[in-house]
């Protein structure tokens, strides 16, 4: 199962954002899609993008916090 399920709606569009922000940025811009972002998102796994939403709220790029439902 997807950690993904597990994420409510806000927290999964502000991964998607840092995702985005932070994977993508040299990519093409077809390649900013929501699609793109879960599969990155699934590859990093749950612990290292809450590193990363945690590194982007810190250097005040983003606010809030992300929790992982267990």
């Amino acid at each position: 199962m997807s950690f993904l399920t597990t994420l409510s709606l806000e927290d999964l569009n502000r991964l998607r954002e840092v995702a985005k922000k932070v994977f993508l940025q040299y990519n093409p811009p077809e390649f900013y899609t929501d699609r793109e972002a879960d599969k990155i998102i699934e590859a990093m796994g749950p612990e290292i993008m809450e590193q990363r939403i945690k590194q982007m709220v810190d250097a005040g790029l983003m606010k809030g916090k992300i929790q992982v439902r267990t």
